[in-house]
This record gives C-alpha cells, structure tokens and sequence, in this order.
C-alpha cells in the first residue's frame, strides 16, 4: 500500500512537472498572432460585424495566464460612417492559474487604453449597435437549444463550474473616449479624456475609485469636466453595494453656461440592497452658484412598487447673489433690502402617484411660511396644501413707484392703458387645475392695504376656482368674501359677494389712494357677477348691487356748507365771504352718516338713495357711474336747515344742487347757488305777497266792521227820530234783543 501510494504521488509530480513545463514552453513554441484570421473570424460570427486586429497579440501562461491585445477595430453599421463604432489601441487582462483549482478567481489588473466609443442613432430611430445585439440574441438563443437537446435525462447531479470567489487586482482605463449622435433629435454628446481607476477589488471589501474626463455639447455650447471619487464596497453575493465619501465636482464652461462658467460639488454616501429593492442615501449635499442643498432618502419597493422618504434643506442664501452668478439681473424693488435672504426644510414622502411635503418651513428674508403641502395623481395632478404664513409684504417686492401708482387717485395704465385692457386673461391653466387647499397669514400687505388674520380657503376643478371664504381682519373692522371664476366654458365668468363690518375709512384710503379725505366707521357690501375674457368686456358684464354706510365721520380738507355760502357770496359780490372758500386742509365736514347703495347694470352703477346728514345741512342724491368709461354722473341736493344762521341764513330752508362728474376717485363738482338763491326770491316775494295779502285782508276786516258799527247808530237814530219817544221802553227792550241785533 506504501509503495502504491508512493508510485501515485510520483506520477502525480511528473505531471505537475510537465503542466509547468508546458506553460512555460507555450508561449515559446506558440505565437497567438499567426491565428489572428482565425480570431476575426470566430469573433465577426459571434457580434455579426466586422472586426480587425491590427495590433499584436501577447500570451503568458504561468504563473499567470494573461492576455494583451494591441489595436483593435469593430467596423460601423451600414449608414453610420467610414470610422468604426469601436476601437481601442491596447487591452491586457490576466487570471492566476493556482488558485483556479480551488475554484477561485484572482484577475490581475484589467487594462484598457485609448477606446474610442462612437453610438449613434439615425432618422428611422436605429441605433448603430442593434444589429450586434440581435446578433448576439440569436447565438443565445441557439446555444440554449443546444444545451437543451444535450443535456443528459439524469439532472438531478451537480455539474458545471460554481465560482468561490472572485478577486480583481485593479481596472485602469485611460484615454477613452463615447461620444453619441442621434438624428432624431439633433443631440451631440461626447465625452473626452475618460479616466478610471480602482483599487483592488475584493467581494465584500472597499475600494477606492476614481473617474474622470471631459464632456462636450457643441449644438448646446456646453463643456465641461468632471471627477468623481468614492469608496465602493460591494458584496456581490448578498447583491448588497454601499458607496461613502462620494465627491463629484462638475466645472462647465460655454455660452449655454451661465455667466460662462459654472461649478458644482456633489457628495454623500449611499447603500443600495438590490435583493430587498432598498436605496438609502445620507448626508447628500449640493454646492452650486452659492446655493447650498443637503438631504438624505430612504427608498424602498424597487424591485416593485417604490416609494421614497427623506428630507431636503436649502441652506439660507442671497438670491441676489445667486442671480448674478447666474447672470440674471435681480430685480429692482421698492425695498432695496428685499429678496435678500431665502431658506427651505421639509420633509417628503413619494411614490409613482403622489408627492407629499411635511413640516415645511419656508423663509424668505422676515417672512416665513409653515405647514404641508402635496401633489397626486402626475397625469392630472391634484394639489393640496395648508399654509401658515407669518407676515409678508407684497409691496416690497414690487418695482419702485409701485406704491406711488397703486395711490395714485387716476386709475392706473401700465401696461398701455387700452391696450391693457383689451388684453386677453389666460385661465388655460384653471381648466385641468385640481386645487384643494388653505392658507393663514397674520399679517399680510399687498397694493398699500394691510390685512391681518387672513384665512383662505380655495377649491379648483373642472375650471371652476371658488374662494370661500376669504375672512380677514382690516383696520379695526373684519371682511368675508367669497368669489367664483368659471372657466368652464368660452366665455369665463365671475361671482365677488362679500361685506366689510366696522372698517376704519381713513387709514384705509391713506394706505390705498394717499388721502385722507374721508374719516369714518365705514360698513360695506358687494354682490357682483361679470363675464368676459378681457378687463374692458368685464367691466361693460358688470352687474349686481353694492352699497356703503359711513358713520360718525367727516369729510376732511371739504367744508361743504362754507362752499355753499363762499358760492352765495361770490354770486352776490357782497364781499362777505371772508372765511374762505371752503376748501383746504383744516377744512372739514362732520357728518352723522353717509351711506348710499347702487344697482349695476352692464357695468353701469345706478343709485337714486343717497343721504347725508351733517350738523349744519342733510342732502340727499342720485346719480350712475359708468365704469368702463370712469364717468361719474351724481346730482346732490343739500338742503339748509330753516333756522341756519350767520352765512348760510340767506339759504335757509332751501336746497342746493350739486353735481358731480368726471373721475370717480377726483370727481369735479358745481354749485348751482344761483338756482337756489332764485327759489329763495321766489319764496321772499311768496312771503311779502301773502304778508300784503294779509294786511289787505285785515284793513278790509276793520273797515267792514267799523261800516256796520256806523250804519246801525244811523238806523237807531233815524228809527228814534221816526218814532219819537214813543214806546221806549219796549224799543229799548227790543234794542237789547238778539233778534233786533
């Protein structure tokens, strides 16, 4: 047995012996270039093109069994050039033999200079490689037949070659070169210079990896460079890959490049779990023209229905400054300190059918914004939200002199007046909108006018967007409104119905027209619809009510009855009007109330109910006001009290016409005194004919009475004297009794 064992383990050495003598004479005796025909051809029949190995081809054996290819060519399909789709000018690749015993394979550094890569697609959509793919599909499919056909009818034994493990000593690729064409859309990519390099790579270890290169845009004008460089560890058998330290800096250059040049930094770590479907990335962070972003997501079900986690953070930055490192000229703004500061967290969830931002906290400079927000449905997206906004002011944000214009008592006409207001309104985008959200503010300033605890609730679908309602508090009063737009059909309309309670009149009208004129408890209402797809047809649309109903005022810089009596005195030229004309700014008119209510019709307000009452005069009044045209028609009548005194006593108890026309906000007005001072001697010379008539009357009274007295003593004394003394006593008797009377 002894001696058996020993003849094995020497016919064993010898040929060991031989095997290594035969690996060492291969490469001496066998020279791989003289089968370079023999090469192309097994090659051209497994891609199904062309190939051409110009370059030499260098074997070694032991101790490893390498390979070195010089140049090599794979020819273009047909309609795609003279260059070749493929080339490269060297490879080398090598595996250790020993360990291959023990089912281990040790690859030495894999080696590829100068590839140059050109895919292409053409007009029809075909790419320059779908025939090789083919190719290759139709090979496999054939070997599988035939593994299929030969396969033994005993299976159930082990077979084949399982791979233990598997070691990479390093990749290095230098000088490569990809570059994609593609006719169907014009794209023109390339990338130049590419560089790749690891470390050695070992199932489950990490390794160090680097790459880099040069893309190119001609078409789009774009350049630029890029390097990335991470640790990989990956663990093939569990399909477990995690990378850290990930830093991939970009630096473009070009025309299409804002400001010309432009650099990012990209880094974070990341783990993906291929047989769970799970992705995790970590401390993510975005640098790029002074914006600074970071995050981390966790997505899972990749493998089936995915959906992702994380949160994302905008660092607080300038925007200022990140448009001028974009080349973008900020803007202008009435506070030369707006826009200066920006900030956004929150957090997200996702999937393939909605979007969902939570705890969101927005800043932009002393403003900030809270709450949640969300998107469903991609296709025909509905969006959610509910918003807490602190403080903003809008106005700030406007162009300089916007505050001046929306103060301006003369409508304003930017945008040319006219032109702007046959200019159509686009609500496209209100026909597939899918709106469902709310929105606080606590304090909240746009076109001078400042409200606070604003509440917003407003609904889209269908082309129909409602606001309702819109509550807020506004100068020491309140106001809710609803409105309507109804895009729905081709000609757009729209609902506005609201009511102002115990709203303090003159802050209001300082902040919105620059003017004081009116100090008052001011209660208001509105009910309007209109229709129409311009500002001028909307107007001429216009119809509903809407009233107003001022209390405990007055009107300042107006002193309405020393207009009336400045007017008499100018009329009468008596010179006594040495109190003024009525108007400037110490002037004033208290009133009780002012209140009027309209009808509007096709864009026409008609009102005929219109009181004052002041503690020297009341009036009354009718009147329209033609929107589209901004003319104001309004007749008032004020009438004097009876018991006016000082200048007003030559008017008093009559009534003086006033008329109102031209601009509503600056209307002109005229006193027709001369009217009322005619009524007022029509009514003296009244007065003086029924005070003649009177006295006519009366000295006609007492001389009929002073005649009868007369004409009696003469019938008693004729009577007497007739008669004589005769029966006097029963004369007398007869004197003193009612019916001789």
């Amino acid at each position: 047995m002894k001696r058996t064992f020993r003849i094995l383990l020497a016919v064993v050495g010898v040929l060991v012996a031989l095997v290594i003598l035969a690996m060492i004479a291969l490469p001496l005796f066998f020279d791989p270039n003289d089968y370079k025909a023999q090469i192309n051809a097994a090659i051209e029949r497994q891609i199904g093109r062309e190939v051409d190995i110009s370059g030499d081809i260098g074997l070694s054996v032991f101790p490893w069994l390498g390979l070195e290819l010089g140049r090599v060519e794979v020819a273009n399909a047909e309609g795609f050039g003279d260059e070749p789709m493929a080339e490269m000018n060297s490879a080398e690749i090598s595996v250790k033999l020993l360990p291959l015993i023990s089912r281990d394979i040790e690859v030495g550094t894999v080696s590829l200079n100068g590839l140059r890569l050109r895919l292409a697609r053409n007009g029809d959509g075909r790419s320059n490689w779908a025939d090789i793919s083919e190719h290759l599909a139709e090979g496999q499919a054939e070997a599988a037949e035939e593994e299929q056909t030969d396969a033994p009818d005993d299976s159930d034994g082990e077979g084949g070659f399982t791979l233990e493990s598997l070691q990479v000593g390093a990749i290095d690729v230098k000088d490569a070169a990809v570059s994609w064409q593609d006719a169907t859309t014009g794209a023109d990519y390339r990338a130049t210079g590419v560089k790749l390099s690891t470390g050695r790579l070992v199932d489950g270890e990490p390794v160090r990896l680097e790459f880099s290169g040069n893309m190119d845009a001609p078409k789009e004008e774009f350049a630029g460079d890029f390097n990335l460089i991470t640790r990989i560890e990956p663990n093939i058998e569990d399909q477990f890959y995690r990378f850290s330290d990930m830093s991939l800096n970009v630096l473009a250059t070009g025309k299409a490049v804002p400001n010309g040049k432009q650099q990012a930094t990209l880094g974070g770590n990341g783990e993906f779990d291929m047989a769970e479907g799970r992705l995790k990335l970590s401390g993510v962070s975005l640098q790029a023209a002074g914006l600074n972003v970071t995050g981390s997501m966790d997505g899972t079900g990749l493998n089936g229905e995915p959906s992702y986690s994380g949160r994302v953070t905008v660092k607080r930055f300038d925007p200022r400054a990140v448009m001028r490192e974009l080349a973008i000229e900020p803007p202008a703004t009435q506070d030369s300190g707006a826009l200066s500061s920006v900030g956004f967290d929150a957090q997200f969830n996702a999937d393939n059918n909605r979007v969902q931002f939570k705890q969101i906290l927005a800043t932009l400079d002393d403003s900030s914004l809270k709450g949640s927000a969300g998107v469903a449905n991609f296709e025909n997206p509905a969006v959610t939200f509910d918003l807490d906004l602190d403080e903003l002011n809008v106005d700030d944000y406007l162009p300089p002199g916007s505050a001046e214009q929306a103060q301006t008592e003369k409508p304003p006409e930017t945008g040319g007046g006219t032109q702007q207001e046959e200019a159509e309104i686009d609500l496209s985008g209100l026909k597939d909108l899918r709106l469902d959200g709310k929105l606080s503010a606590g304090s909240l300033t746009a076109a001078n006018i400042n409200v606070t605890n604003a509440e917003l609730t407003v609904k889209a679908r269908d082309g129909v967007l409602t606001i309702e309602p819109l509550t807020a508090d506004l100068y020491d009063g309140n106001v809710r409104v609803t409105a309507r737009v109804d895009a729905s059909k081709d000609t757009p309309r729209y609902a506005l119905k609201g009511n102002l309670n115990g709203l303090q009149f003159q802050p209001l009208l300082k902040d919105v027209a620059d003017t004081e004129r009116v100090a008052a408890l001011a209660n208001m209402n509105i009910d309007i619809t209109t229709a129409g797809k311009q500002v001028a047809s909307m107007k001429r649309a216009l119809n509903g009510k809407l009233g107003f109903d001022l209390r405990d005022g007055a009107f300042n810089g107006f002193n309405l009855a020393q207009v009336i009596a400045s007017a008499r005195s100018r009329l009468s030229g008596d010179g006594s009007a040495d109190g003024g004309d009525g108007l400037g700014e110490s002037e004033n008119t208290p009133f009780n109330r002012f209140a009027a209510s309209f009808n509007v019709v096709d864009g026409v307000m008609a009102g005929r109910d219109l009181n004052l009452v002041t503690k020297l005069l009341e009036a009354s009044g009718s009147g329209s006001y033609d929107l589209a045209k901004n003319a104001l028609d309004y007749n008032v009548s004020a009438k004097v009290p009876e018991n006016a005194s000082g200048k007003l006593s030559d008017l008093a108890g009559l009534t003086v016409p006033i008329s109102l026309t031209g601009n509503l906000l600056s209307p002109n007005y005229s006193l027709d005194v001369k009217s009322a001072l005619r009524g007022a001697a029509e009514k003296r010379l009244q007065d003086e004919k029924a005070k003649l008539q009177d006295k006519v009357r009366e000295k006609l009274k007492e001389r009929t009475e002073s005649v009868d007295s007369e004409v009696r003593d003469k019938v008693k004394q004729g009577l007497r004297g007739l008669f004589g003394g005769q029966k006097k006593s029963a004369d007398e008797s007869a004197d003193s009794s009612p019916d001789s009377q």
